[in-house]
């Protein structure tokens, strides 16, 4: 099937963030090499790009630095001139555009690493996301306090420089600007699972977590924003290792090139992110249906709201008693 079939032939990507362009462009080249090897594709181009560099655009990785790259790589996967391949560059010189997160980054690539900056772009034009926190409250709801006593506790101790925990806390605190901002204007409809333990983890600070925990409440109690907050009871634990498990889902316009989802899994200190089909032409990561088979689990034991609210204002009332 051609890949114009998933083009309508309006619409461009000027304005995308440059993480959902470089996302949507990937796809896209992938689509269009079909079964020809990676190799194959690099070689046409006369290796004026590595191998490396071609598969990490297919996976829509990197920020492209070099725009005029993807001319040659289009010439080597023998589109056409037309208004489809003018999109496609397009997309690519949105993809070169740094994201709000790259000013944190001058000088601490070691905490402010390629997968936040790819993270915090596809959240920045995300219309759906689901969430699953089993360590901490999700980053994007963090109270200031509760980021910086989070992040004191959990960088490893190589990291644990007070310069380094600001930037981290800085970036936090942005997140959360961000999704209240596409929350309120209803850009974003966004869910987030907590395992009942993040709700009793003080870190020996009881009085921040209770700040937080209100947060929370007060979150959870306004129904009219397009957020939900639902809390894993101990009784259905989820035995997998995972850290963050997040889905981004993206608008679905037929104004425009059509963006496929994406998973992104943090275990520990390692991050992935996992692409969904492109609308019926076939670039499927095989671990994203795992994961997305998971997130659907989650979605199925989770409890409602009422159990969820309960769960909360009882981690609050014991936050406060310890506070005395």
């Amino acid at each position: 099937m051609p890949i114009e079939t998933f083009f309508p032939g309006r619409g461009g990507g000027a304005d995308r963030p440059w993480a959902e362009s470089a996302l949507v462009l990937g796809a896209h080249l992938e689509v269009l090499r079909g079964r020809r090897r990676q190799s194959e594709v690099v070689e046409a181009t006369g290796k004026r790009v590595s191998t490396s560099y071609y598969s990490r655009l297919e996976r829509g990785e990197v920020r492209i630095d070099k725009p005029h790259v993807l001319d040659i790589i289009l010439n080597a996967l023998g589109v056409a001139p037309g208004e489809y391949r003018d999109h496609l560059l397009d997309l690519a010189v949105a993809a070169s555009k740094e994201g709000w997160a790259s000013r944190f980054r001058s000088g601490h690539r070691e905490v402010v690493t390629d997968s936040i900056l790819r993270l915090t772009s596809l959240e920045e034009s995300t219309t759906e996301q689901f969430v699953l926190d089993r360590e901490a409250v999700s980053g994007q709801l963090q109270t200031e306090a509760y980021a910086r006593l989070v992040t004191r506790f959990t960088l490893p101790a190589s990291l644990r420089d007070e310069g380094l925990q600001e930037v981290i806390v800085g970036l936090r605190d942005e997140r959360g600007t961000h999704l209240g901002r596409r929350l309120i204007l209803n850009q974003t409809r966004a869910r987030f699972f907590l395992d009942e333990a993040v709700l009793w983890r003080d870190f020996g600070q009881p009085e921040a977590l209770a700040d937080q925990l209100q947060f929370l409440l007060d979150l959870v109690n306004a129904r009219d924003l397009p957020i939900g907050i639902r809390v894993m009871s101990r009784r259905n634990p989820l035995a997998v290792p995972i850290t963050t498990l997040a889905r981004l889902g993206f608008r679905r316009s037929l104004a425009e090139l059509p963006v496929p989802d994406v998973i992104y899994n943090e275990t520990g200190r390692n991050a992935s992110f996992h692409r969904g089909p492109l609308h019926g032409a076939e670039v499927a990561d095989p671990d994203y249906v795992d994961l997305d088979d998971l997130i659907d689990n989650v979605l199925m034991r989770a409890p409602g709201y009422r159990e969820s609210r309960q769960l909360i204002e009882s981690a609050l009332l014991e936050a406060k008693f310890r506070m005395r």
